[in-house]
């Protein structure tokens, strides 16, 4: 039973939470080495976000009624609204109990209670400030690990101090389908940034998949990087997406290539 109840705590509600909760997202991209052989990457995931929660002196109502969410929902979700972190939904359950102690006469405490959202439900009002709910994926990482994986031809690597991470990916040839590079990730939505230019081609977007989009790299002046597609409503999850050659281009451009710099995620 999916987001069937709203616990909807306005700043001025009882059951508004005791901040400061940490948020806690797991391990996503795990660096190992083998015993023999070059290092791989592994993604781990189980839960998105992790509320910890606590109530201070409260009434005793209000103590039944976060109990009555944890045993309604104990096995089903429901919809957390998070006032002073923007208005946030996050789609999941209590995972721990909720045992209240008294602290005097009909007043309540409780603490430590866990809020885990859960992958792939959707939430009823989708995040949309990139400036503050997203993250910046980049091609090459902080430690110099490249996150673009070429799954189709050669990518070459260049660097360029105007692109996000400081490097970017550029495609070869024009052959339909022979060039493709991925990027997985975990979150929502995305926005696909790249640079533009006279010499530059067609590329499609595909998550999971599924073609999303197609992203016309032209433009007549040089511009180093800018947010070329926005994909919103995606449930939450880890996605893979995939940025292909089309061998196509505008009319005015004058090549074919196609350049992946970074991705923001919405998480």
């Amino acid at each position: 039973m999916p987001y069937t109840d709203i616990l909807n705590p306005t700043p001025t509600h009882p059951l508004n939470p005791d901040y400061a909760f940490f948020r806690k997202r797991p391990v996503t991209h795990l660096v190992a080495k083998a015993n023999h052989g070059a290092p791989y990457l592994r993604d781990v995931t189980d839960i998105l976000h992790q509320f910890s929660l606590g109530w201070n002196d409260k009434l005793e109502s209000d103590m039944n009624r976060l109990k009555w969410y944890y045993e309604q929902y104990r096995n089903g979700l429901f919809t957390y609204i998070d006032h002073e972190g923007r208005g946030r939904h996050y789609v999941g359950r209590f995972s721990t109990p909720v045992e209240p102690s008294p602290i005097s006469h009909n007043h309540w405490s409780v603490q430590q209670i866990l809020f885990d959202e859960v992958p792939g439900v959707p939430m009823i009002q989708y995040p949309s400030d990139w400036m503050r709910d997203a993250i910046w994926a980049m091609s090459v990482n902080d430690f110099g690990n490249r996150m673009v994986a070429n799954v189709g031809g050669t990518w070459t690597l260049m660097a360029d101090a105007n692109a996000k991470s400081g490097y970017r990916f550029a495609s070869g040839g024009i052959e339909l389908g022979i060039y493709a590079a991925a990027y997985v990730y975990l979150g929502y939505g995305f926005q696909f940034w790249a640079p533009t230019g006279p010499t530059l081609g067609k590329g499609q977007l595909v998550l999971d998949g599924n073609v999303v989009g197609t992203v016309d790299f032209y433009s007549a002046a040089v511009n180093p990087s800018s947010m070329l597609f926005e994909l919103q409503n995606v449930v939450s999850g880890l996605h893979t997406l995939t940025l292909q050659q089309t061998a196509t281009k505008n009319g005015a451009s004058s090549g074919y290539t196609v350049y992946f710099d970074a991705l923001k995620v919405m998480i």
